[in-house]
């Protein structure tokens, strides 16, 4: 993104008391730091469930709250929020198979009910809920388009699907200003789920260990850098006003294998990747990736950050993540 571009589109959202929730997690402390700096009143919402509370921006307001919790009514109203990013969910697909019950009330009900919080405030500018391209679930062609049904069978994909169907209820019922994202594998700082892959082979590598594949190893996924994802949900927190209800895959051209994955990262690394292949994965998606074109074409968004720039800036902060 052009800085001009970029620049443009923070006018709009500049000196707007904004809410984040999640806002203490991977994706959601990226997005804050970048708001405030750009001149945003920030209030963060995290019961750092996952999150942690040394990510969150000093100069936020933080509320340590459960999204599902009524005391979201009150804030949104106390603090005069302007505009919603929500980003809190239980994020972990291995935890949610072991415990659906958790996942289903967090990612569903948590969403229906910041989003009737929302409607009870009234007045708001955006509202962005952040989804995934695990609410399409076992889409029968590639790649994913935002006009293919949402059809998530297992816990986790589910309650992706159902939350975005949600949030485009409360767009179609009450007219509520709700724009979508999905987002296709996100890396980067500050991620510490070690069961996600790019996190797990970093840490591998820092530890000279083996890396254990859970998969056989051929499963295909994109991979999309956090700063990337941070700009096109500012851009789409922007443009909101003109794409209302709308969903937008975020995505990028670096689709691979995991064995390719870590082949790659290797070259970025300048080292051979030790790794064995277990193939014990229950319920993966063999192939996924997103057509981006409509962020593209419509919100002036692409991608910025080159793999490499992206694996080598990751691999620098979990060297020092795990050197404290």
């Amino acid at each position: 993104m052009a800085q001009g571009a970029f620049l443009e589109n923070m006018d709009k959202l500049r000196a707007k008391n904004i809410l984040v929730t999640g806002g203490a997690g991977f994706i959601g402390s990226h997005l804050v730091d970048r708001l405030i700096n750009e001149g945003c009143r920030v209030v963060v919402v995290d019961n750092l469930s996952s999150g942690k509370k040394e990510y969150i921006n000093l100069k936020a307001k933080f509320y340590k709250v459960d999204v599902r919790s009524k005391n979201i009514f009150q804030i949104l109203k106390r603090e005069n929020i302007e505009g919603v990013f929500h980003l809190a969910a239980q994020p972990i697909v291995e935890k949610a198979y072991e415990n659906p019950l958790e996942v289903l009330e967090t990612n569903i009900m948590g969403t229906a009910n910041v989003l009737e919080a929302c409607r009870q405030k009234g007045d708001l500018d955006f509202i962005v809920v952040v989804s995934s391209d695990k609410a399409y679930g076992k889409a029968r062609e590639l790649p994913y388009r935002e006009d293919f049904p949402l059809r998530g069978d297992h816990p986790y994909d589910v309650s992706k699907s159902a939350a975005d169907l949600i949030a485009q209820a409360f767009f179609l019922t009450y007219g509520l200003p709700v724009v979508i994202t999905r987002f296709s594998n996100v890396f980067g700082p500050r991620d510490l789920n070690f069961s996600r892959i790019i996190p797990g082979i970093l840490e591998a590598v820092i530890k000279n260990k083996e890396f254990l594949i859970r998969s056989d190893g051929k499963m295909i996924r994109e991979y999309i850098y956090v700063k990337d994802v941070v700009d096109g949900c500012i851009k789409l927190a922007a443009h909101a006003p003109e794409v209302p209800g709308e969903a937008f895959n975020f995505g990028s051209a670096n689709v691979f294998s995991v064995t390719d994955l870590i082949e790659k990262m290797g070259k970025v690394l300048g080292q051979k990747i030790k790794y064995r292949v277990l193939n014990i994965a229950k319920n993966e998606i063999p192939e996924q990736y997103l057509d981006s074109a409509k962020a593209k074409e419509k919100l002036d968004w692409a991608p910025l950050t080159s793999f490499e720039r992206g694996i080598t800036e990751t691999y620098n902060w979990y060297k020092g993540y795990f050197k404290k």
